[in-house]
């Protein structure tokens, strides 16, 4: 027979790497920023003025040149990883003029067009506003953790933009987690 976990069973995370950092955690249940994991080959942004600017805004952050939109003020993007992960957060930075507001996120959708997120249910969407941007243009935001179990691949929609403008710019997009062949269960700990 299986034995159910404890309801006072806990898992203990620590603390966020810093941001800038690209390693992948070293302990297992640590999240971290997980940029080494995107697969950048399969990475992909819909109605984007400069396109080239994804790389950038996933790994070291574009601040002087960020991704901008094209037609309006949305934006799709296709993040692919190299290995499943669990995703804990998302850093977003931006400048105050085109920084997102509404975000939705959908996992494990690939080739995801505009219409596609009118006809699909979002995992999560994010409402952001101007209180949630720190005065350098990033915002944290933390995910509904048990939707972000087994992430291969990560669509997000950027709806609209907090200035209601045409143009959404985005200078820096990074993921925190961990991967899931680092959880170890010989590591979770039992509180209480």
């Amino acid at each position: 027979r299986r034995r159910r976990a404890s309801p006072t069973a806990h898992i203990a995370m620590a603390a966020i790497a810093p941001p800038g950092s690209s390693a992948v955690p070293s302990k297992a249940l640590e999240a971290a920023p997980l940029s080494g994991l995107v697969a950048m080959t399969g990475t992909e942004v819909l109605n984007a003025a400069n396109p080239q600017a994804l790389g950038a805004v996933l790994t070291t952050g574009s601040v002087d040149a960020p991704m901008r939109s094209d037609c309006d003020e949305q934006l799709l993007i296709a993040v692919p990883f190299n290995q499943p992960v669990k995703l804990h957060s998302l850093l977003i930075q931006a400048a105050e003029e085109g920084a997102p507001r509404t975000l939705k996120l959908y996992v494990n959708r690939s080739s995801m067009g505009f219409d596609d997120t009118e006809s699909f249910p979002p995992t999560q969407v994010l409402e952001l506003s101007r209180s949630d941007f720190a005065a350098d243009g990033s915002a944290t935001v933390a995910l509904n953790f048990v939707k972000f179990q087994c992430v291969q691949s990560l669509t997000l929609f950027i709806a609209d933009n907090q200035q209601g403008s045409d143009v959404t710019a985005l200078a820096r997009l990074q993921f925190v987690g961990m991967p899931i062949q680092a959880t170890n269960v010989n590591d979770l700990k039992k509180q209480g």
